[in-house]
């Protein structure tokens, strides 16, 4: 983890609430984390130049509150183990409603067709299935199994993909296809599948249809 997010998560352990605001110096933080006294200013100066943290100087030194963007950084934080305690491995069903895609499935699978055939196995209809989970997902990342190096092609550069095999359930039946996680997306809501068939045709489904997916444990 970036260890920045590890000093601020220190920070608040300091506080009494997300708006409190705490008298500390940088010696004594690096004291009570172990660390030196320039260590710590350091980090201190990097989070408040980030937007995390905010410092005042006050006569006896400074104080310290956390910004929105900390507090929301340390939410997500809360969330996403919240999260991996609560369900651990039991929970390998993803429950969603398939929806369109903002159209960019059919031009990424036909970049990586050639990685994702030698990877998978499959030559991949060009396209992907979006289904819009009824629970959040905060980091479908821990639920992959393998990964497709990036490239760089024409002047671009594709960064890597994720994914696992998974089996798409429909009335009682399951379809065996792959969830894939682009490194080009952060936190993104809906989940992307790839087949080797156009799985909207195959099993006609349509926007609004209720489907489940079947994660590896």
């Amino acid at each position: 983890m970036n260890r920045k997010i590890l000093f601020l998560y220190e920070i608040s352990r300091v506080m009494k609430s997300a708006g409190d605001r705490v008298s500390i110096s940088s010696s004594e933080f690096g004291n009570f984390l172990g660390i030196s006294q320039q260590s710590a200013s350091r980090y201190m100066r990097e989070l408040e130049n980030d937007g995390i943290i905010k410092r005042t100087k006050t006569k006896k030194g400074q104080k310290i509150q956390l910004t929105s963007k900390g507090y929301d950084i340390l939410n997500e934080m809360y969330l996403n183990l919240k999260e991996f305690i609560e369900t651990g491995k039991s929970k390998n069903l993803i429950e969603g409603t398939v929806i369109t895609g903002i159209g960019e499935g059919a031009y990424y699978v036909r970049e990586y067709s050639e990685k994702i055939e030698k990877s998978l196995g499959i030559k991949p209809f060009l396209g992907t299935l979006n289904v819009k989970p009824l629970e959040k997902i905060l980091n479908l990342e821990r639920f992959t199994t393998g990964i497709i190096n990036g490239f760089k092609r024409g002047g671009r550069t594709f960064g890597s993909i994720k994914f696992a095999p998974v089996k798409l359930l429909i009335n009682q039946k399951k379809y065996n296809c792959y969830l894939i996680v682009p490194k080009r997306t952060h936190h993104k809501e809906d989940v992307e599948i790839i087949s080797e068939f156009n799985l909207r045709k195959k099993l006609g489904l349509k926007d609004g249809d209720r489907v489940k997916i079947e994660l590896p444990v």
